[in-house]
């Protein structure tokens, strides 16, 4: 009798498991073209560790960095390599307390999620006609083949006004008016000519026009000054001339 109850137990655990990574899935994404995230999330709380290999060279490797939650194995960070965007890949996950697997081909040509723009920068240059603002930024992924768009409002404003995607890393927003405070922000993706990713980057921390003293690149004009600040600006000189 105790050994019948022994085998239903053995039955009733390895249906469990069966059943658990049956409603398991594996979710693989390029991050920034540098490492590949995959992670697996199953139907309410995960309560044992999967084991996870991906098909390299005909043999199946088990993940050299596993991402871990509360203890448990809940993704693999592997190393990325250009060619790996374009092969199928494979993976496999598995309960050592299952004799079931869950093994998927994964297209990861789309699947490229890049790091945010950095190092947002605002210039006025001198224009033909009129004063001109030049937004730039830079990025960290190891590719030029990248496309950005901007996104920019004034202050008062609850509405962004979103570009077109572009390439390059500047941008001169229109109608532009130097008296008034602006917030930009910029993302970036991978574009169409080199396999569109399904993914926009985050968007980058905001930089702000108007909140600080404002510079012309065409180097500094006295005259603009208010007629106080003038004079004692060409007093300051004078003195220090004198000195």
């Amino acid at each position: 009798m105790a050994g019948t109850a022994v085998l239903l137990l053995m039955a009733l655990t390895l249906n469990e498991g069966d059943a658990s990574i049956s409603s398991t899935s594996v979710n693989c994404l390029i991050i920034n073209l540098e490492y590949i995230n995959c992670t697996w999330t199953a139907q309410g709380i995960q309560e044992v560790n999967y084991t996870f290999h991906r098909l390299e060279r005909s043999t199946y490797t088990e993940c050299p960095s596993y991402l871990l939650q509360n203890g448990l194995t809940v993704g693999c960070r592997l190393p990325y390599t250009s060619t790996l965007k374009f092969n199928r890949f494979h993976t496999r996950l598995a309960w050592d307390k299952s004799s079931s697997e869950l093994e998927q081909i994964i297209d990861l040509r789309h699947l490229v999620k890049l790091d945010p723009p950095h190092h947002l920068r605002l210039e006025m240059r001198e224009g033909e006609s009129n004063p001109e603002l030049w937004l730039h930024w830079s990025v960290s992924c190891p590719s030029t083949c990248v496309e950005s768009q901007v996104r920019y409002r004034k202050q008062g404003s609850n509405c962004w006004k979103e570009t077109l995607p572009i390439e390059g890393y500047s941008f001169i927003p229109p109608f532009f008016s130097p008296d008034d405070i602006y917030r930009f922000q910029v993302r970036i993706r991978v574009p169409e000519h080199c396999v569109q990713s399904k993914y926009w980057s985050e968007w980058s921390t905001p930089a702000v026009w108007g909140s600080k003293p404002r510079s012309i690149s065409a180097g500094f004009h006295p005259r603009r000054l208010g007629p106080a600040a003038y004079w004692l600006t060409l007093a300051v000189v004078v003195l220090a001339l004198i000195g």
